[in-house]
């Protein structure tokens, strides 16, 4: 298939195929021409010519949408996404890189990029001759041939870390507020997966709360259809669906709930009878005036009241050791053809890259994270975390990472505030999110930092949206999405996807 799309690439002066999208709802294809506006001007003849040519070389058995995007050389639309790729893709070469490192020079249809590194990102990116994929991925882009140069700086830049004098970190500790919780324990799923261990008093949530768990006695139930058009193949069908309405007693209160089991789960809605004790995973909505509750997943338990009180320390004001970065990307600054998505609140996508999968043995070795305004990407933050031991050669083998990468990294106790920070009042997002927020709770109770965000998992958002996947691992669900993914089980990488996945699913 590619052999054949490269002859398109040579119909004319200035085009260049830069991806396909299908469309199963209306049989449609759109292909993405870039094209540099000094050499080539569209039109309907030319569209009307590569139409015929998709016809000749892969077959009309779908329609094809041809869509041209202006893709200009231009210094600083160039110097902006060579600037965005660094950071995001090759994070091990940005050590103190600024947009300023970045020198970019054009000669007809050939760009040179010249790339200023500190010392030893200098002399691990030559090792790795990291300049030519730099110019690949930037080819992939622009209507250019690429060359990309380092340059050593002179003076590795070496930026004091205050943590420990800032007065601000040493007199942050404060009492929390009493609050009540429930422990879970003996929990036996009925739907869905429910892997939490405390759960929240919903006698004392007045307001809209996303992804919480509660738990209580069930006061009653009952089994309810409703029927949905479904369309497939240009056809729509119309089918019928099972869902609970379920109330919770718990302190001499009511909560009226709702759980809407996918369809092979339908069933085991029977299994929740009255008097049983259960825990919930979902949201509080509002709806007539009340709020309801709307589950993702039921469980059975046995919960113990408790009530905490613990000291924790304030969000900083600073950062002091790790410092987001704006998040500079093509689609987004407009330079192609997208749709716009927007949507209130502030969310935080992350991911970790760890020694091992015990969060209370293995540790921390690398937090990516990118910052969600608008529905938007706005912000990144991006470090890697110098463990107190070897990084076992499994890791390494899986995600690039090695001791020498991590030698002059700041420790967890030095990043910890900083992500505290960057997560604060948002609601955190991954992909298997349970598995990355155990390591980040055992590391942030030993530091007296409280990070009760609401949580969102990307996968629970592709199992409802994207049924019918042989799996839902990151990549899979990237790859249904049209979403890159390169250098995956990296975290700003991993993280970056992730975002973009709960974007287009949300």
């Amino acid at each position: 298939m590619n052999d054949k799309l490269e002859i398109l690439d040579k119909l004319y002066d200035g085009l260049k195929f830069k991806d396909a999208t299908y469309t199963e709802k209306n049989n449609t294809c759109v292909m993405n021409f870039l094209y540099n506006p000094d050499l080539f001007k569209p039109n309907d003849e030319n569209k009307k010519t590569l139409y015929n040519k998709f016809v000749e070389l892969i077959g009309d058995y779908v329609k094809y949408d041809i869509k041209f995007i202006n893709c200009p050389l231009d210094k600083r639309t160039i110097a902006n996404y060579t600037y965005s790729t660094i950071m995001n893709m090759f994070p091990a070469i940005s050590k103190n890189f600024t947009y300023d490192d970045v020198t970019v020079n054009i000669d007809n249809m050939k760009v040179n990029i010249n790339l200023r590194l500190s010392p030893s990102a200098y002399e691990y990116a030559k090792s790795l001759n990291r300049e030519v994929l730099i110019a690949e991925k930037l080819k992939e882009s622009f209507l250019a041939d690429f060359n990309v140069e380092f340059i050593k700086k002179d003076d590795e830049v070496v930026v004091e870390n205050q943590i420990e004098k800032n007065m601000e970190l040493m007199a942050s500790i404060k009492e929390a507020e009493e609050k009540t919780v429930y422990e879970l324990s003996n929990v036996a799923n009925i739907i869905g997966i429910n892997d939490y261990t405390l759960a929240t008093d919903f006698t004392k949530v007045k307001s809209p709360i996303e992804n919480v768990a509660i738990c209580g006695e069930v006061a009653s139930v009952q089994r309810k259809t409703y029927k949905r058009n479904l369309t497939k193949n240009g056809e729509i069908k119309e089918i019928e669906r099972t869902f609970y309405n379920f109330s919770l007693r718990n302190e001499g209160k009511i909560l009226y709930c709702s759980i809407f089991p996918r369809q092979a789960d339908e069933a085991k809605g029977d299994l929740i009878e009255v008097g049983m004790s259960v825990c919930c995973y979902g949201s509080f909505r509002e709806f007539n005036g009340k709020l309801n509750f709307t589950a993702n997943s039921i469980a059975r338990c046995e919960y113990k009241r408790e009530e905490i009180k613990s000291q924790y320390k304030h969000v900083n004001e600073e950062y002091h050791t790790v410092f987001p970065k704006e998040y500079i990307d093509f689609e987004q600054a407009d330079l192609f053809s997208v749709e716009e998505k927007t949507f209130d609140g502030s969310f935080v996508v992350f991911d970790l890259e760890t020694t091992g999968l015990d969060s209370t043995k293995d540790e921390i070795i690398e937090i990516g994270a990118c910052k969600i305004l608008q529905g938007k990407i706005v912000e990144t933050f991006s470090t890697f975390v110098k463990p107190s031991r070897h990084i076992p050669k499994e890791i390494t083998e899986l995600t690039g990472i090695d001791d020498a990468m991590v030698k002059d990294a700041p420790s967890i106790n030095y990043v910890l505030p900083d992500f505290y920070k960057f997560c604060y009042k948002s609601t955190m997002v991954g992909h298997n999110v349970g598995f990355d927020i155990s390591f980040i709770y055992f590391i942030a109770k030993k530091l007296s930092y409280n990070f009760d965000n609401p949580l969102i998992d990307t996968i629970e958002m592709a199992r409802n949206k994207l049924p019918g996947l042989k799996n839902y691992k990151l990549g899979t669900v990237v790859d249904k999405l049209n979403i890159v993914l390169d250098n995956a089980h990296r975290a700003i990488n991993d993280a970056t996807a992730t975002a973009k996945v709960f974007i287009k699913l949300y």
